[in-house]
């Protein structure tokens, strides 16, 4: 006799709690995960979670929206999909794969610079507006990840536009970012904070929780900005967008505050370690690591 998913979860949940898991369900476990978060997944989450459990991990960290569609076109098969925002897990949940997800951790955007930048100096002694001057100055490297593929990418934006409406600066998006597909500025997610670190680029906007993991120097921005407050989500958020054409249909987007929601997939070859790893991200000891490589608690309802 099947499971119902909920019976599974529960399964999960109690055997979690006792520390072991059935010979078929340890084996191994595969998760799909976005970019940013290839730090506290390899060094944190994965090792933590095989300890506990016995379960082999193995992640597969790049861009969420990318990772939605292998996803969705079963080019890939993970058991489990973390995504930061609410976008691409309704990508993979529109293709059956998935029945919602978790909010399991949450971020906010910074503006993160590079230790060994000859503006380093300007943004860590910037106040108030003083980072956005420093940011249009002639010769600043700014970095971003690939807005069609990855969340991330597109939240610079955002928080680029809300910026310009913020403090007043007209065409202060089109100023530092160029065009939204600008290939001079626009790396692979994992390794843009890498680059940074190196001195390659002089800045970039990014998850806090990832520049915190990676312990780079960041400059905190205003909640209007940074998309942690649900409170501004319709009131003030909502007025930065971007039109968006995937697979041939063009869509115009809006931001919502930075939740990374958790999904174990319908077609897990794993099912019971996959549903107790949503678990664990949402326990006692998963939320620790996180928070200990720079999230903050889940914000939110389940989607």
């Amino acid at each position: 006799m099947s499971l119902s998913r909920r019976q599974i979860f529960a399964a999960a949940a109690s055997l979690l709690a006792s520390g072991t898991l059935p010979a078929q369900a340890a084996g191994k476990i595969t998760v799909a995960y976005a970019g940013s978060m290839g730090v506290v997944m390899d060094r944190g989450i994965g090792p933590a979670f095989t300890a506990s459990t016995g379960t082999q991990f193995q992640g597969i960290g790049q861009a969420a929206m990318g990772l939605a569609h292998l996803i969705a076109a079963k080019s890939i098969n993970p058991d489990v999909f973390v995504s930061v925002s609410a976008g691409p897990v309704k990508i993979v949940e529109a293709a059956g794969l998935a029945a919602g997800a978790v909010p399991v951790a949450s971020t906010s955007m910074v503006l993160a610079y590079a230790p060994k930048s000859p503006f380093a100096a300007q943004f860590a002694a910037a106040k108030g507006a003083d980072w956005t001057k420093i940011l249009t100055s002639p010769g600043l490297r700014f970095g971003r990840t690939d807005p069609g593929t990855d969340p991330q990418g597109q939240y610079v934006l955002y928080a680029l536009q809300l910026a310009g409406k913020y403090y007043n600066l007209p065409e202060f998006a089109a100023k530092v970012a160029g065009a939204e597909d600008n290939s001079a500025e626009i790396f692979a997610e994992p390794s843009l904070l890498a680059r940074l670190q190196d001195g390659q680029i002089d800045a970039t906007i990014g998850y806090e929780s990832a520049v915190r993991s990676q312990h780079l120097p960041f400059i905190a921005l205003p909640a209007e900005i940074n998309f942690s407050s649900p409170a501004l989500a319709k009131a003030w958020y909502a007025k930065a967008s971007l039109t968006v054409t995937e697979k041939g249909k063009t869509e115009v987007k809006h931001p919502s505050p930075l939740v990374f929601y958790a999904t174990a997939l319908k077609n897990a070859a794993n099912p019971e370690a996959a549903q107790a790893f949503v678990t664990f991200l949402s326990s006692q000891q998963g939320q620790k690591i996180l928070q200990q490589y720079g999230y903050d608690a889940g914000k939110g309802n389940n989607i």
